[in-house]
């Protein structure tokens, strides 16, 4: 009988200290709801999670789905489950673009995504997806209660994928592959903003095409050579006091008695 009483009271106990349990455990669709939203509020956001998932697609279609998966978002966001977060906030953005949780989803998406974007020197996918995000939010919410943080990270994200194709254009030159080097600095100064890569890109592109003309075959060398000289007064008339000219002048004169150009 003790036995009885002690179960009894246990059972009575764990109730009380979890209200939702029973409300999470029926088959009525409006109890489960008010126990994931219960659990939401009260920070038990795995808890809270678990019941999303199952309402997510017991509402399909619903005007409700739209709540439902926003929570369930901001649940696996909470739990620093950024990835489920980041696809959470995508689904509600793609299937309830009419919900008025719609802008909120794709900016939080997208802040997902920037901060899940690796260093410059790693795979730039999280990065490119945040960009075209933020780009979305801003040209449909320009007044939006977020666009000024849009902003500033769009810019901050821009200056990183520059930053890797610089690099990636330094490596070639690096180790050697100058014509490779000459036509990726060529391509990051197409778009670049930063001004002083901007100014060591066109240093290097220069650079690179003197070395690719010296390494050339007899019969390439002087038609290089002049594509090279272009490069280097460019260079020279954009940045007449820059620290890299000496540098310049130096290879180009080099280059100029190696493949024996008249002056």
């Amino acid at each position: 009988m003790r036995g009885v009483v002690w179960v009894g009271m246990v059972g009575l106990f764990l109730g009380g200290c979890d209200p939702y349990r029973r409300l999470a455990k029926s088959k009525s669709l409006a109890d489960r709801d008010s126990a994931a939203f219960g659990y939401f509020r009260k920070g038990q956001y795995e808890s809270a999670s678990q019941l999303f998932e199952e309402l997510v697609g017991l509402y399909r279609g619903h005007v409700r789905a739209a709540e439902v998966l926003y929570h369930l978002a901001l649940a696996r966001m909470k739990l620093k489950d950024y990835y489920a977060a980041e696809k959470y906030f995508g689904q509600l953005v793609e299937q309830y673009p009419l919900s008025p949780r719609a802008a909120e989803a794709l900016f939080q998406q997208a802040r997902l995504n920037y901060l899940l974007s690796a260093d410059y020197d790693f795979d730039q996918r999280e990065t490119r997806r945040a960009i075209d995000q933020l780009q979305v939010y801003l040209t449909l919410y320009p007044e939006g209660p977020h666009a000024a943080e849009a902003e500033t990270m769009l810019r901050e994200l821009e200056r990183k994928l520059e930053l890797k194709a610089f690099h990636t254009a330094e490596v070639f030159y690096r180790i050697g592959r100058y014509r490779a080097a000459k036509v990726l600095f060529g391509d990051f100064l197409t778009y670049a903003t930063q001004a002083d890569l901007r100014e060591e890109a066109a240093f290097k592109q220069a650079m690179a095409a003197l070395l690719t003309a010296e390494n050339s075959i007899t019969e390439k060398q002087i038609p290089r050579f002049r594509e090279a000289e272009e490069l280097y007064r460019t260079f020279v008339e954009a940045y007449p006091n820059s620290r890299y000219l000496p540098t310049l002048q130096s290879q180009y004169e080099h280059t100029q008695r190696v493949l024996q150009v008249p002056r």
